[in-house]
Formats: C-alpha cells, sequence, structure tokens
C-alpha cells in the first residue's frame, strides 16, 4: 500500500475573490472561473490531485449558494462531499467540517486541505511533495509545504524551519510562523535561508486534527463533530455555524500547535489573489496577451489584456497595465495598484450598481 492510498482531499472553494472583479462575481466567484488555464481553477486543483486518491475521497468545502455549481464542475465527486457553509468562517471550520466526517469513519486517513485558488507549474512535483509530507504526517504531526523563495516578497507570510525531522529526509520542524513581513524584513529572510512562503497547504491524520482542533478551537471541534454526527440536518448546520468563530486553519490551529513540520518544495505556486498574480503567471507561461486575441497595442508594453467581450481592443501608448473587459464592465488599472480593486467595488456599492459585483 502507498503512503497515499487512503488520502482524502479536502479543497476550500469558499471567498469571493474581490480583488479578481470583474470577471469574479457574487454569484461566480474566481474558484469557479477560467482565470490560468482553460479549467476552472476548481477544476484544476481537482485535476492536480485526481491521481493521488479516487473521487470518493474528495472533498469540497464552499458556500450554500454555489453547491450546485461545484457539483456541476466536479460531477465526479459524489454530491455528499461537497459540502455548503449557510456563512463564511474562514478556513478553520471549513475545514473542520469534513475532517470530522472523514475521522468519523476512518480516524488514521490521511488528508490534505488546500485551498482552490492556487496555481502551480509542476503537478507531477508537487504530488511528489505530497508523498514526502505524508510520511511526515504519520507520527501524528501537522505538515505544511514551503516555497523556498526566490525573492523578498511582502504578501506571503514566511516558515522559519528549525530541527530536521527524525526519520524523515527532507522535513523539518517548523521554529516559527511569521506575518506578512516589511520589504526589509523579507530580504532578510531571504539572506538568511531557512525561511520559506507559507503555502497554506496542511497535511495531517484526521483524527490527529481533529485533537488539535480541540485543543486549540474547541467550538469549532465540538460543532464540527456534531454536524459530522447529523449530517443530514440543514437546521442543525444554520445553528451551529452561526455561533462558530471566524478564524483561519493558518491562525487559529497551525501557529499554536508545536508539532508543526515544514517540507520545502522548490515549487512554481502562485496565490492567485489579484491581477497581478494572473499577468504573472500568464507572462511566465508565455502567453501574452493571454484571452484577447482581439487586442491591438501600439507603442506599448507589458500590458496584460483579458477579454470576455467582442469589442476590439486598441491600446496606444500604454505600459504596464492590466486591462479586463467583461460584457458590462471594464477595469483598467496599474498591476502596482490592484490592491485599490476592492474600493472601487465599495464605490460601486455606494453608487447602488451592486448587481454588478
Amino acid at each position: 500500500m502507498s503512503e497515499t492510498d487512503r488520502m482524502h482531499i479536502v479543497i476550500m472553494a469558499g471567498g469571493v475573490g474581490t480583488r479578481l472583479w470583474p470577471v469574479s462575481r457574487r454569484w461566480k466567484p474566481k474558484q469557479f472561473q477560467r482565470l490560468v488555464s482553460e479549467r476552472t481553477m476548481l477544476e484544476d486543483t481537482y485535476v492536480r490531485l485526481r491521481p493521488l486518491t479516487s473521487a470518493d475521497k474528495v472533498w469540497v468545502v464552499t458556500g450554500a449558494e454555489f453547491l450546485d455549481l461545484a457539483r456541476l464542475q466536479l460531477p465526479d465527486v459524489p454530491k455528499r462531499n461537497i459540502l455548503g457553509e449557510p456563512v463564511g468562517r474562514g478556513s478553520a471550520p471549513a475545514v473542520a467540517l469534513a475532517v470530522a466526517r472523514i475521522a468519523l469513519a476512518e480516524p488514521e486517513a490521511m488528508v490534505l486541505a488546500t485551498a482552490a485558488d492556487s496555481y502551480i507549474a509542476d503537478p507531477a512535483a508537487y504530488r511528489d511533495y505530497l508523498r514526502l509530507a505524508v510520511q511526515a504526517a504519520r507520527s501524528g504531526c501537522m505538515v505544511t509545504l514551503g516555497i523556498v523563495p526566490t525573492r523578498p516578497d511582502t504578501r506571503f507570510g514566511y516558515i522559519k524551519r528549525g530541527e530536521p525531522l527524525e526519520g524523515v529526509t527532507g522535513a523539518y520542524q517548523v521554529e516559527r510562523f511569521t506575518e506578512k513581513p516589511d520589504p526589509a524584513t523579507a530580504a532578510q529572510y531571504v539572506a538568511d535561508g531557512g525561511y520559506y512562503w507559507n503555502m497554506g497547504q496542511f497535511i495531517f491524520q484526521a483524527g490527529s486534527f481533529m485533537e488539535m482542533c480541540a485543543r486549540h478551537l474547541p467550538e469549532v471541534a465540538a460543532g464540527a463533530r456534531q454536524l459530522a454526527e447529523h449530517e443530514r440536518d440543514a437546521g442543525l448546520l444554520a445553528r451551529v455555524y452561526q455561533d462558530l468563530p471566524s478564524v483561519s486553519l493558518d491562525y487559529g490551529i497551525a501557529e499554536k500547535e508545536k508539532r508543526m513540520v515544514v517540507v520545502p518544495t522548490a515549487l512554481e505556486w502562485t496565490d492567485v489573489g489579484s491581477w497581478r498574480a494572473v499577468k504573472e503567471i500568464a507572462q511566465r507561461r508565455s502567453v501574452p496577451g493571454h484571452h484577447a486575441p482581439n487586442h491591438i497595442a501600439l507603442d506599448g508594453e507589458d500590458c496584460f489584456v483579458l477579454s470576455q467581450s467582442d469589442r476590439l481592443i486598441v491600446t496606444i501608448g500604454v505600459k504596464g497595465y492590466v486591462i479586463i473587459d467583461t460584457p458590462d464592465a471594464l477595469l483598467i488599472v496599474d498591476e502596482e495598484r490592484d490592491q485599490l480593486v476592492r474600493e472601487a467595488l465599495e464605490e460601486i456599492e455606494r453608487r447602488g450598481q451592486g448587481d454588478r459585483l
């Protein structure tokens, strides 16, 4: 039996992806959209991980309003494995909702918890790192994957490597997690070595996770166990979720847990959370212009254009911009200021055009 024969995959597919408007919308957020390939991000995540397990061991946690959309995009996954949260409460409750059900039947089963909005260039290498992480997690610890940083970057949290994990070459105890640093600190981390970008990927035994959750987030653990034991009670789901804290898996468990291990990787990875990230991926894949064959550029450079309309787009003397054209909205933004997209949406809401969001 291989290390991943019994592996379960929990895909977190919540959130609305406001910084990727106007493609990401309230009714169809980024994880259900085609942004970096011909498949949606949820479909990409599933295809990337499918060789590690069977479809009946894949779980998706999303908003209740997106259940039909998730089931449509992943028809091979059993309907009972696609779970809808009545209200978003962060990644810790989302993961616990699925893992409590897994642990009820298979407490020793290995589980990967991953977001649906990551870009990973080499799926085969990624799966190899996951197999190593599974070996490390057999001891009852929680394992996370880290990216060897190629540059100082303030967009990511960092993981400080500690002593090697006994018995598993390539895995290390986590000395500490650090928040997103300022530029000088990020440069120091890269110069020092032994620091990795936090990928937000977690591997663990189902039973061990529930023990950690009970230790650090007792309300979440108790609620998730109750829901696992009464999974057909929709009214109970709404009542339990209403009282749960809103907390991330990183902050609620990983940063507090003493039995944390990191597996450093050399993967090309991006958290697809902004148009700048989408542009960077397109450039690395040598896809200038991406989905915009109807774009004509004169005397310009370093622009990214994505079009979902039939309009002809002509740019003259435009440099370093992201242009996103949809049938009912047009976004033009300097990539260095793409964080302001969220503020633009607030203004759209104030002007009474919330239907465009």
